[in-house]
């Protein structure tokens, strides 16, 4: 009778740690419509060759959610002149490519902004770029001198530590693909 007692508490004991495992699993993987945890990327900035002889001003402006709509919004013509209060308040990495001179730049995952942004909710970095030429002011993605990386690790594959981004002469784009539906 022990011996029966001693293998049905052996049995389920194992039953829950398998059931355990299973729950863990399932709410590690990304599913559709779920954002999932944020996380810290390396973020590649690269300069289209056409502009090597430019000099490029590239701001990485971390956004929680309250300052996300009026970021994904703003005037990008107002951002990038003189003393914009926006663009000073802002909470930023600043890329100054000059003319000569490298034409990648990076803000690793290790930096200390990653720190700060954290402590501050950050959930989406704007790439944004003062690139030369006249451009029509719109919002979000729609305005060739802002793009916006989701620092949720569901709108990434699997293993993604790099976010790749170009600058061009006629906007920004993002070269790392986004997951697959």
């Amino acid at each position: 009778m022990q011996i029966m007692i001693n293998r049905a508490f052996e049995f389920l004991a194992s039953a829950a740690v398998v059931v355990l495992l299973l729950v863990l699993t399932g709410c590690a993987t990304c599913k559709p419509g779920v954002a999932g945890p944020v996380r810290q990327y390396t973020i590649e900035i690269s300069l289209d060759e056409s502009l090597k002889s430019s000099s490029v001003v590239v701001d990485l402006v971390g956004a929680n959610p309250s300052t996300f709509p009026r970021l994904e919004a703003y005037d990008m013509g107002k951002y990038w002149k003189g003393d914009d209060a926006m663009r000073q308040d802002a909470d930023k990495v600043v890329f100054n490519f000059v003319s000569g001179q490298a034409l990648t730049k990076s803000l690793v995952a290790t930096d200390a902004q990653w720190t700060k942004w954290k402590s501050h909710g950050v959930t989406h970095v704007l790439v944004l770029a003062d690139l030369p030429g006249g451009q029509t002011s719109r919002p979000g993605n729609q305005d060739a001198r802002r793009q916006i990386l989701s620092l949720h690790q569901c709108n990434w594959p699997d293993k993604t530590k790099t976010l790749k981004v170009l600058v061009q002469r006629s906007g920004i784009v993002v070269q790392t693909p986004v997951r697959a539906p």
